[in-house]
């Protein structure tokens, strides 16, 4: 039993090696200014992914410790895995349950803050307006709900729509365009709404799903240090 515990915690731990690293990946693109989410985030929003990534960090860290310890059996550091298991695992089941449920909240979140960046399109950041543009052209959206949505933005005074929404991209190409009868032929007419909540949606679930996984394998993990700790000690008794 010793001898599957040690080797079975090895595994389990170069799982989590590996999952911690990927939980990392993931939530580290979603913070990336550059992805398709970062111009539409807020920093309260930015918390959920950010969460994620500093469980990642500490998974991936007690997976590298528990893997030594295991190899080793040290028990030293066996019982400090096993402390700092027990202290995160409750830190962990929360991040996984708050991404899961937090999808419920996305379009509202997302809506919130499409409203006040998309206000700031052709503003003096011209690297809003550059994001807004690349978002609404390789996603063929414009707008929130639909293309109409852009005479309620501060941009070309109710009669421009992003230059992103054009069919036919090209500087200035959206000016004035919301008077021309034959608009919806010339621009992307399908709202972003959908689309960004449904994809940030998939990347939340995803996170959350792995995270509450690596929790389950945590506490197997805790269970074999147990084992090894208590063999270990059987074994020194034998030898005195």
């Amino acid at each position: 039993m010793g001898c599957i515990s040690k080797y079975g915690l090895f595994l389990v731990n170069s799982a989590i090696i590996f999952m911690g690293v990927t939980v990392v990946g993931v939530a580290a693109a979603i913070l990336q200014q550059d992805t398709l989410f970062g111009v539409l985030l807020s920093k309260v929003f930015y918390s959920v992914p950010l969460s994620a990534l500093i469980a990642g960090l500490f998974l991936t860290f007690l997976g590298v410790l528990g893997c030594w310890g295991a190899l080793k059996e040290d028990t030293c550091i066996l019982k400090l895995y096993a402390v700092i298991v027990a202290m995160l695992l409750l830190l962990v089941v929360t991040v996984g349950v708050m991404l899961l449920v937090f999808t419920a909240g996305t379009a509202a979140f997302l809506i919130s803050n499409m409203k006040i960046i998309f206000n700031e399109y052709g503003g003096e950041d011209e690297h809003i307006t550059n994001d807004i543009d690349f978002i609404q052209h390789n996603t063929h959206c414009c707008g929130i709900y639909g293309y109409k949505d852009w005479v309620d933005f501060n941009y070309g005074n109710g009669t421009s729509v992003a230059d992103g929404c054009c069919k036919n991209e090209t500087v200035g190409c959206g000016v004035d365009l919301l008077e021309n009868p034959n608009v919806e032929d010339l621009v992307y007419t399908a709202g972003c709404l959908v689309f960004l909540t449904s994809a940030f949606n998939s990347v939340c679930i995803a996170l959350g799903v792995i995270t509450l996984i690596l929790a389950g394998i945590q506490i197997l993990s805790i269970s074999w240090v147990c084992i090894i700790i208590r063999d270990a000690a059987s074994y020194h008794r034998l030898i005195e």
